[in-house]
Formats: structure tokens, C-alpha cells, sequence
């Protein structure tokens, strides 16, 4: 718990060391196991990580301690990090992820039963799927196929609908992206199946899967799932999205639709469609760093991304 602590600090040893006036070498003996760790260095540790260590130690010795209220707090770690990421990009926040990836598939591992189980691993399913896009948009493509279908195991283990689609969907998207559309094609069609699922998961999905179509040259049925995307768009109208969606607004589903014109050939009803559609994200959204392609290709200086 140590070196999860640290980790997801983003802090290195010698740096932990230099705040704690430990030497490094002691330190990597404690975070390995091979030194009983004492009182001193668990209160060293919490002064220069400004972390409560006592409890997530407890939780990682006991099932019973794993309990609904330290899975919370890593929900809302894992949401304030998504919100510095959009500010300052992948790589300032990958290795903090990393960090909570281990401290919650801990909590899976000793949480083997009930409601808290199902929760560690719902939370776990998100972390590991935000993990592996992260992976993906830094180009560790191995470490991100990992990730991800770690994701979606996780998921299943906690049976939470919304998790499963939006593991399925995520690693669509790369597989995707790497070019196995019949790979792509199967995931997005297993989140298609799912059932009691955010009616704003499922708009994207529904998009998602048009787009597939789209690259695998099969413009009739792109055209008619794009038609149930916005449909089923219009029928959320108003609706607040989910915490672990935050993004899918409006003008984000509208970038969606722009990308799959792109890849149908309609260059110019893209174009015309991501303008409006960056105008209409909300002004934290647009600033982001995931929205700068956009920006540019509603600018006129890049192609509509595809």
C-alpha cells in the first residue's frame, strides 16, 4: 500500500525518500515486503503524500474493512483526475492511474463477496478501462490491450451494465483505431446487447457503431444506425449524463456524427458539423485537451478526424 500510495501520487523513490529522510534503498525493502513496516515510516509516508494510509493498509489486510465508503473515495479520486487530465493531458496523469489501477484491483482481490465486491470491482472495471485509453493515447498499445480487457472482466464480475458497455465500447474504439474493424465490430455489437444501460451510453454506442460500418465500407447500414443514434439522442434531450460519461454532451455526440460523415466520404457535411458541434461543447469541454483536434478541424487547419 505503500508504493500504490506513492505511485498514485505520481512520486518517485528517491523522491519519496528525500520528503521522508529515509534512504531509498530502506524504502524499497519496506514497499517490497521484505522489512516489517514500521509505525514511523506509515506516519513519514502520510505527512509527505498528504494521504489517510492507515486505513487503505486496513482494508488491503481485511476483507471485511474494504468497505463502501473507502471505494467511494477512490470513485471520487478517479473522477478529479479524469477532470486534470481533460486540463493538462495524458501523460501528467498515466502513472497516478497506474497507481489506483493496483490499489483497486486490491480491494477486488480481498473483497471476494457481497455488495462491497461488486462495487470494488465496478470501480476497478472503470479505472483499468480509463487506464488503457490513457495506454492507448500514449502508444503503449500492449499494455493498453491489457487494460482493457482486464476492464472488461471486471465489469462482468460486477454486474453492473453500464461498466460492461463501457468496456466493450472502449476497446471497440482502439481495436478500432488499429485497424481490426471485425474485432471492433463483435465488442461494439456485444454492448448493443446489453441491457439497462444509460440511455447516453447507448447513444454513443450507437454511433460508435455506425462509424464501424462505415470503415468496413458498408455505407446503408452506417447511414441507418446513424439515424437511431440521433433519434435516440433526441429522446435524452435534457438528460444529465452519467459521472462516468461526463463527456457525452450534446456537441460531443455531434463530433461523433462529423466523424462518421468523414468516413462515409461527406467531407464537407463533416466539416460543417464540427463547427457547430465544438461551438456547442460546453466552454471546460473545449479547452480540453481531447478537444484540440477537434478545434483545429473546426478551424479549417486539419482534416475531420476519421
Amino acid at each position: 500500500m505503500l508504493r500504490t500510495a506513492r505511485e498514485a501520487a505520481g512520486i518517485g523513490l528517491r523522491e519519496i525518500a528525500r520528503r521522508t529522510h529515509y534512504s531509498a534503498s530502506y524504502l524499497s525493502l519496506l514497499e517490497s515486503g521484505k522489512r516489517t513496516v514500521p509505525a514511523a515510516a506509515v506516519a513519514a509516508y502520510e505527512a509527505a503524500l498528504g494521504s489517510d494510509l492507515e486505513r487503505l493498509t486496513s482494508a488491503a489486510k481485511t476483507p471485511a474493512s474494504v468497505d463502501l465508503s473507502a471505494l467511494s473515495d477512490v470513485a471520487v479520486m478517479l473522477s478529479a483526475t479524469r477532470r486534470i487530465e481533460d486540463r493538462t493531458g495524458t501523460l501528467a496523469v498515466l502513472p497516478a492511474v497506474r497507481g489506483m489501477s493496483a490499489m483497486a484491483e486490491t480491494f477486488v482481490d480481498q473483497a471476494r463477496s457481497g455488495t462491497a465486491a461488486r462495487k470494488a470491482a465496478g470501480i476497478a472495471s472503470e479505472i483499468d478501462q480509463y487506464r488503457g485509453w490513457l495506454e492507448h493515447a500514449s502508444g503503449a498499445n500492449s499494455a493498453s490491450n491489457r487494460s482493457l480487457r482486464k476492464a472488461v472482466e471486471l465489469a462482468t464480475q460486477s454486474g453492473d451494465s453500464d461498466r460492461l458497455v463501457h468496456g466493450l465500447s472502449f476497446t471497440a474504439y482502439v481495436d478500432l483505431a488499429r485497424g481490426d474493424r471485425a474485432e471492433a465490430a463483435g465488442l461494439s455489437d456485444a454492448a448493443l446487447t446489453v441491457r439497462d444501460v444509460d440511455p447516453l451510453i447507448r447513444v454513443y454506442e450507437h454511433f460508435q457503431r455506425a462509424r464501424i460500418h462505415a470503415a468496413s465500407a458498408e455505407p446503408r447500414d452506417a447511414q441507418r444506425l446513424l439515424v437511431r443514434a440521433d433519434r435516440a439522442m433526441e429522446a435524452t434531450e435534457g438528460r444529465k449524463p452519467p459521472e462516468a460519461g461526463y463527456w457525452y454532451t450534446p456537441g460531443f455526440f455531434g463530433l461523433q456524427r462529423a466523424r462518421v460523415l468523414r468516413t462515409l466520404g461527406q467531407a464537407d457535411r463533416a466539416q460543417d458539423e464540427v463547427r457547430a458541434a465544438v461551438d456547442a461543447l460546453p466552454e471546460e469541454h473545449r479547452r480540453s485537451e481531447w478537444a484540440a483536434k477537434w478545434r483545429r478541424a473546426a478551424d479549417g487547419h486539419t482534416d475531420v478526424p476519421h
